[in-house]
């Protein structure tokens, strides 16, 4: 079939129609599952045609539709177990304020919507200054008096001869008690209360009798104990402090026989130390503990202090080996950058240059640590 020549000219001619990149209305068109129309009337009209009446159902029943309730094949003890609070017990069970976890504040409108009062900050001075959680505990209310740490121990620890035998017999007539009321083994574990002046006095009234060498309580021997048993929280937590002429007036009116009891058995030992330890601050260690026998091996056991040893430097001092030698030192603590200095003679004049560049002479001072260090590792 011959070509026609006039085409190939047409194809040299320069286009002079300008392409249109427009996108179709359609793409436009947010992606929605829901008719784009919404029914009209024929569409009514062919429902109640179909249904031979009112038609049950919206128009749209995808917009009704009902979102399926979840279901679970677990019996209800797991059911339950998953409402359970799974915190450790330590913290469930604390007196502490402790730092609430992790959330994400509320959008704008979502505040709004909650609270109809809330006017948002125009500038920085009306936003709440939120403190860091490395602040926590110095915060007011995060850490109060019942969270300092209270020892078991008196702090004042008790020196005299005397005092320490009025509450040693205070510590073995209360022991005693228990163990006649079968409760010594119970409350050998508890902390018990301090008691009052009337309570001293009638531990030391209560007499000592001995039965095949074994001490016993003679007489009244249930109301020493009945008082601190049954004390309530914080009635009696102050100790009675005695003056050593006083608990020696005492001493002397005591049978000193009382002192010669045997005590073999360990829950008594064990009762008489942690109540010795409360009253006077005297800690006796389990090997002394095990060694004494009687309330006096006790006696001198806790007021029998071990002597602190020597230092190096006091060793060889007394030893004076070293101080003969020319080139040797002997010093009796550590040698500091600042001693090196004032040897040679140079700390006065660096002392001076500091002071008048206004930087502390020995610390930080006002200046702080080194903040960049703490950027950098991210600590700070």
């Amino acid at each position: 079939m011959p070509r026609i020549p006039r085409v190939g000219a047409l194809a040299s001619l320069p286009s002079t129609i300008v392409p249109v990149n427009r996108v179709p209305f359609v793409a436009r068109v947010a992606f929605s599952t829901t008719p784009v129309h919404p029914a009209g009337r024929k569409a009514e009209w062919l429902r109640d045609k179909l249904w031979k009446g009112e038609a049950p159902g919206g128009d749209d029943p995808y917009q009704e539709r009902v979102e399926p309730e979840q279901t679970s094949n677990l019996p209800e003890e797991a059911l339950d177990l998953s409402n359970v609070d799974r915190r450790p017990y330590p913290v469930r069970t604390t007196r502490l304020v402790l730092p609430p976890s992790h959330s994400e504040a509320m959008t704008e409108k979502e505040v709004e919507s909650v609270d109809t009062e809330y006017t948002p900050a125009t500038s920085i001075d009306d936003l709440e200054e939120i403190s860091p959680v490395k602040t926590w505990w110095d915060q007011p209310g995060h850490w109060g008096e019942e969270s300092e740490f209270q020892g078991f121990g008196s702090t004042n620890r008790v020196e005299d001869q005397a005092v320490m035998e009025i509450y040693v017999r205070q510590a073995l007539v209360e022991s005693l008690s228990y163990q006649q009321r079968g409760l010594l083994e119970e409350y050998a574990v508890k902390k018990w209360p301090f008691g009052d002046r009337a309570h001293l006095d009638r531990t030391l009234s209560v007499g000592i009798r001995f039965k095949d060498g074994k001490p016993l309580l003679s007489t009244h021997w249930s109301v020493v104990t009945e008082k601190l048993k049954n004390a309530g929280p914080g009635e009696v937590e102050e100790k009675v402090e005695i003056s050593p002429e006083e608990a020696q007036q005492m001493v002397n009116a005591l049978d000193p026989s009382w002192k010669t009891a045997s005590l073999d058995d360990d829950h008594l030992k064990f009762a008489i130390r942690k109540r010795i330890y409360q009253l006077t601050g005297h800690f006796i260690p389990d090997v002394k503990v095990a060694a004494a026998r009687t309330p006096q091996e006790l006696i001198t056991v806790a007021l029998t202090f071990a002597k602190r040893g020597k230092k190096l430097a006091e060793v060889l001092e007394d030893q004076k080996a070293l101080f003969a030698l020319p080139n040797v030192k002997v010093h009796n603590r550590r040698v500091t950058p600042i001693d090196r200095e004032v040897a040679v003679g140079r700390w006065k004049i660096i002392e001076e240059e500091l002071q008048k560049r206004d930087l502390p002479v020995t610390g930080t001072g006002k200046y702080g640590k080194n903040k960049e260090r703490d950027w950098l590792t991210g600590k700070a």
